[in-house]
């Protein structure tokens, strides 16, 4: 966590001389040389630790990723020395500055942070997204300072020159503004109020309206560089402080929601009965659960956003969990997992990345183990390998089935398909089955609108199978045997326990 701090303070000390640095080249005069030095100073302080600390942690043992960021660092380091004195004898140009302060400094140096971030143990994964989102937003309102300021520093007569690169970078904000909040824990968006509280930044929210609705701001229009620098940096200085309160409760306890999940006392127990640790010695088990954990987690919480670093493998242990796309503002659905069931575990090895949101429709039970963990277990154990190819394998199966249902059954075969397999479930234990989300959501699933999924389910009622809110009733369950097809009967519990009367037919 020290490291983590160090490197905060000195991204944010560069954010603040990048920015002052471009209202120095805009006023093209040496009066401000004495202010433009105490920001080499600030900065000079946190980058003595920052060598210093890269200096100890050489003797320790770093990934390959960690040892590139910081020789991209230590690199631009030294350039930063030869640069400053271009820049006080005003000898530098704006667009030279501004790229080496952001791509080849603070770029580096937020993605150190957010690896550093991925290793801390016993940490809420969505605590560390939502931190990485927040790392994401506030270098945006920095560059937001900064190239407006370019954009003066380029030409005097023109205040406005840089509003559409503003524009979208006050898009940009909001997009990791709100990836923030989704993922944050309760704790975490209360440090968010402080920031609106202040009047200047008010200000600020309006000038943010004017640009993005009439493309000018007769607010800014009025205001000198200088101003605009403080108006802006008051912002920059309460983000800070932000950041500071989210990296020192990084490694508290979390909580996500204000709503209490009724969860089983052995909530553990499930854990040792996924398929993922199958046939493996006990002792593995422990291992792996002892530097994993379970979350409670509320229904309707985002999990994992598109784009999101892949930090865990997420596996169901109770509840329900959508996986979908968002396309020009709809929500696609694509899979709806369940217990026993990872999460997007292919992105763990195609991409570093989700490429996909995931969020919980019923209060949910999680079992997160860290990907380094996961790593070193996939190296190390054949039989929690062969576990996975065949968790990933029945997935992809079931992805298939619907697929092809959507394409080639009628929307009652497919009711009938998703009502058998809440009766496998239930081990066909009982005449009386509950949907376990809404009916839109069940409707969108199964490729039909909400209006074709309640007629269906008139049409079944003549079946002998009838829906009073979410409680189906079905009076010969055999009657769901017509819409059983050969991959669905191998995970069947009637099938498999030589009850099914098409598997007496087949002998």
């Amino acid at each position: 966590m020290r490291q983590l701090q160090i490197l905060s303070n000195t991204f944010h000390t560069l954010q603040n001389e990048r920015g002052f640095a471009m209202l120095y080249l805009r006023e093209n005069t040496t009066k401000y040389k004495q202010d433009m030095l105490g920001y080499f100073a600030k900065s000079n302080l946190n980058i003595k630790q920052l060598k210093l600390d890269i200096a100890q942690q050489s003797g320790n043992k770093m990934d390959l990723e960690q040892q590139k960021l910081i020789q991209t660092i230590e690199k631009s380091l030294k350039k930063l020395k030869a640069n400053r004195l271009a820049l006080l004898h005003l000898e530098s140009k704006a667009g030279t500055v501004f790229d080496l302060y952001s791509y080849q400094l603070i770029s580096p140096i937020i993605q150190l942070m957010t690896h550093l971030i991925l290793k801390i143990k016993n940490t809420h994964p969505s605590a560390i997204s939502a931190y990485c989102f927040f790392l994401q937003w506030k270098e945006k309102v920095g560059l937001e300072r900064s190239i407006i300021m370019r954009g003066f520093a380029e030409s005097n007569s023109n205040k406005n020159k840089c509003i559409e690169h503003i524009k979208v970078l006050i898009n940009e904000q909001q997009y990791y503004k709100k990836s923030f909040l989704s993922l944050a824990t309760i704790e975490q968006k209360s440090f968010i109020q402080a920031i609106y509280q202040t009047p200047d930044i008010d200000t600020l929210h309006t000038i943010h309206h004017q640009l993005t609705t009439h493309g000018k701001s007769d607010i800014l229009s009025k205001m000198s560089t200088k101003d605009w620098f403080a108006l802006i940096s008051k912002k920059m200085n309460k983000l800070h402080d932000i950041e500071e309160k989210l990296r020192l409760t990084l490694e508290g306890k979390h909580q996500l929601s204000k709503h209490k999940i009724n969860t089983p006392i052995t909530s553990e127990r499930l854990a040792y009965k996924i398929t993922l640790f199958q046939d493996m010695p006990i002792n593995k088990v422990e291992q792996i659960i002892s530097h994993s954990k379970i979350y409670q987690i509320p229904k309707n919480k985002v999990l994992i956003l598109e784009k999101n670093p892949v930090t865990h493998l997420y596996i169901v242990l109770m509840g329900w969990v959508k996986i979908f796309k968002q396309n020009n503002g709809q929500s696609e659905i694509l899979q709806i997992i369940g217990n026993n069931e990872t999460v997007l575990e292919h992105c763990l090895f195609t991409h570093q990345v989700f490429n996909a949101n995931a969020k919980t429709i019923t209060d949910t039970l999680m079992l997160s183990i860290p990907i380094n963990v996961l790593n070193h277990t996939l190296e190390q154990s054949s039989k929690f390998t062969h576990n996975f190819i065949v968790m990933s394998a029945q997935k992809t199966n079931t992805a298939l089935q619907n697929l092809q249902s959507i394409k080639h059954k009628n929307t009652e075969q497919r009711m009938g398909e998703f009502f058998l397999k809440l009766l496998n479930d239930k081990k066909w234990q009982s005449n009386t089955i509950q949907l376990p989300y809404n009916k839109s959501l069940i409707s969108s699933y199964l490729g039909m609108s909400r209006e074709v999924f309640s007629r269906n389910l008139k049409h079944l009622s003549h079946q002998g199978i009838s829906i009073e809110k979410k409680t189906i009733t079905i009076t010969n369950k055999e009657k769901l045997c017509k819409y059983c097809h050969f991959d669905a009967n191998n995970q069947c519990y009637n099938f498999q326990h030589n009850q099914c009367r098409y598997n007496e037919q087949n002998k």
